[in-house]
């Protein structure tokens, strides 16, 4: 039986670094999936420094849905993007979503997210690769099967029950759970720049034993019109040293009650982001 209050809005994340090619067949396959449902949207563009058009095809893109854009300065890498971009979502919905912006995730499966929170006890629920159902186009054979590597390693050395799929991007995060998470770990929410935060998030989420669930996806790696950023050894290299970080992680002890219940969120997290535009290492290219 689900506990929790049914999802009335959606807020879904869109991390971007030069997507221009992409993002604008993705929008409109956001607009199309999630205008005529029972439940409300919004759309955070987060512009990590882009040097083409990715910022105007948001705020393009404004003028007919809604479409909130986030820019960074300069590219300050993946991590740091996630970071804003899910900090800035907790502001419009229930249920935070974060997806790729190559276009490679289908918006439709948001609406099975929706209905097993709404159906379920659950904190998070991740579109995974590794289930029954799930159908991957357009990845090559030396990927997928590293992918499977990973996933072998990940479930021997930090299990987290009901997950196989522990690098996606696309996710959905309860707003109360994702709240909780920001809570525990302050400035520290995301500290890997490139595509390992992805990991980092998930295992910080198992450490304040946040319920997980998985459902069965389409990755259409074919639909996608750029190319991919992933510096793929050296991604490896950063998740053998996130697991080693992780593998024993707890949280904070002075973020929770006494009761074991999350302390209410200050009102100063639900302000707008104020964004540091220093000079980065630009991550986005090793994702």
């Amino acid at each position: 039986m689900n506990a929790h209050a049914p999802i009335k809005d959606v807020a879904v994340v869109l991390p971007a670094y030069n997507e221009e090619r992409d993002l604008p067949a993705l929008l409109a396959r956001l607009k199309e999936t999630l205008e005529h449902q029972p439940f409300g949207y919004n759309v955070v563009v987060v512009d990590d420094g882009s040097k083409d058009r990715t910022a105007e095809i948001a705020q393009e893109a404004a003028k007919h849905m809604p479409v909130h854009l986030v820019k960074h300065g300069v590219n300050r890498g993946l991590g740091c993007a996630i970071s804003t971009g899910l900090r800035e979502a907790v502001k419009y919905g229930d249920l935070i979503v974060s997806m790729d912006a190559d276009n490679s995730h289908d918006p439709a499966y948001i609406t099975d997210m929706v209905r097993h929170m709404n159906t379920h006890d659950t904190g998070l629920v991740i579109a995974s690769r590794f289930r029954k159902g799930s159908i991957v186009k357009g990845v090559p054979a030396f990927r997928q099967a590293m992918s499977w590597g990973c996933f072998l390693f990940m479930k021997s050395i930090v299990p987290y029950r009901e997950v196989r799929d522990y690098s996606t991007g696309f996710r959905g995060y309860r707003a109360s759970v994702l709240q909780r998470l920001i809570m525990q770990y302050g400035d520290k929410l995301v500290e890997e720049s490139g595509f390992v935060c992805m990991l980092e998030v998930l295992l910080k989420l198992r450490a304040i034993g946040a319920k997980a669930a998985e459902i069965p996806y389409t990755l259409r790696y074919d639909l996608k019109a750029g190319a991919s950023k992933m510096r793929v050894f050296r991604t490896i290299k950063r998740y053998f040293s996130v697991v080693n970080r992780y593998r024993a992680a707890l949280p904070p002890k002075t973020a929770v009650a006494a009761s074991g219940k999350p302390v209410p969120v200050p009102a100063a997290m639900r302000k707008p982001v104020r964004l540091d535009t220093a000079a980065a290492q630009p991550q986005h290219s090793e994702a």
